[in-house]
């Protein structure tokens, strides 16, 4: 009993892991502030997570602002890339909706092309955490891994939609607990599912 309690029981290892969501949520908040530096904050909360995952994390905040540092740069350009696809969608919107209304095709189109621009998306930032790349090779590789490995991808979108759309919105009971832990709370979900995947081909990369 007296075990359960202890540093090393799972009562404190418990309380110790919802401590770090808790200030990975408020870090990275603070950090997303600026707007343009959102990207740069995913990325750094990621890689910050990774950490986590192995219990290598050390101090926190450090380990975050370290990640920072290496990440700002490839990952404020990802961003700034997303937020314009993003900007040109919207002012095509308009055109493409006339073509879109009765032609089933241009409708297939435009939502295949949306699914792909959304699932690179959720890999682009993750991957900048974990691996060195051009950024153009990050996009390639971001939009093969989401195809390839399909059903974890719709698990972290359903993650990602759940925790940052969902309970905020419909379940306000939730709220302050969200405000607290809820991006935190996805970005370490995620990122145990990201390391499942990324972990295959540094093996790989390991072995040749």
């Amino acid at each position: 009993m007296s075990k359960l309690f202890s540093t090393e029981g799972k009562i404190y290892s418990g309380m110790e892991r919802i401590y770090q969501i808790l200030l990975l949520n408020i870090i990275f908040v603070i950090s997303c502030l600026p707007l343009i530096t959102i990207g740069a904050a995913l990325a750094s909360a990621y890689g910050t997570a990774y950490k986590m995952t192995t219990h290598s994390e050390g101090v926190l905040y450090k380990e975050y602002l370290h990640q920072f540092k290496m990440n700002v740069v490839p990952a404020t350009k990802a961003w700034l890339g997303i937020v314009a696809l993003i900007a040109a969608g919207f002012w095509l919107f308009p055109y493409l909706q006339g073509y879109m209304v009765g032609n089933k095709i241009a409708y297939y189109v435009v939502m295949v092309l949306v699914t792909l621009v959304v699932l690179m998306s959720l890999y682009v930032f993750p991957l900048i955490a974990r691996f060195q790349n051009t950024l153009s090779g990050t996009v390639v590789n971001a939009m093969i891994l989401s195809l390839k490995h399909l059903p974890l991808s719709i698990i972290i979108f359903f993650i990602t939609i759940i925790g940052t759309i969902i309970v905020p919105l419909y379940l306000p009971k939730l709220l302050f607990v969200w405000l607290f832990m809820g991006v935190g709370t996805v970005i370490y979900s995620n990122s145990t599912i990201f390391m499942k995947i990324f972990n295959r081909y540094e093996i790989v990369e390991e072995g040749i």
